[in-house]
């Protein structure tokens, strides 16, 4: 894997065998450091020219309710301009976490799939399906549908 983007808060790694860009959370980050994380991961969509993206959202804490809202219009407008395919989210056993990105995913208007997985392998696996033979529906961590494992 090829190392993008590496700060004391996030990580971004482009994966060349799948063509996946993986961000991994360090820590909860403060709202600029959120921003210009998120900043970064357009920045690596344009130089790798992939729209599949897997987050490990692990240490991610609570978003701020304005960066919330950011992420959800501003960036995911920009992120679906340079063609944004595919999202998945490697979640935390903690609450508060989960409850903070599906609120951020829930004020989006969803034009692409998005899923949720406990492991990072299988988030990479789901990421690289191709589109057409995935069904396009949000599995919600609230219904406990999320994700053990790709079939």
């Amino acid at each position: 894997m090829a190392v993008y983007f590496d700060s004391d808060y996030k990580r971004i790694e482009y994966d060349e065998k799948n063509r996946v860009l993986i961000a991994t959370w360090k820590l909860a980050p403060a709202s600029e450091e959120f921003r210009s994380g998120m900043m970064a991961m357009l920045d690596a969509m344009k130089q790798f020219n992939t729209g599949r993206l897997v987050y490990d959202v692990i240490p991610l804490g609570v978003l701020l309710e304005e960066d919330s809202i950011w992420a959800a219009t501003e960036w995911r407008e920009k992120a679906t301009a340079l063609g944004r395919s595919k999202v998945a989210f490697v979640l935390p056993d903690d609450v508060f976490t989960v409850m903070s990105v599906e609120s951020m995913v829930d004020k989006e208007n969803q034009e692409v799939p998005v899923a949720y997985f406990k492991r990072m392998e299988d988030a990479i696996r789901w990421a690289v399906i191709p589109r057409q033979k995935i069904e396009v529906k949000r599995e919600s961590f609230k219904d406990k549908k999320i994700y053990e494992s790709v079939l």
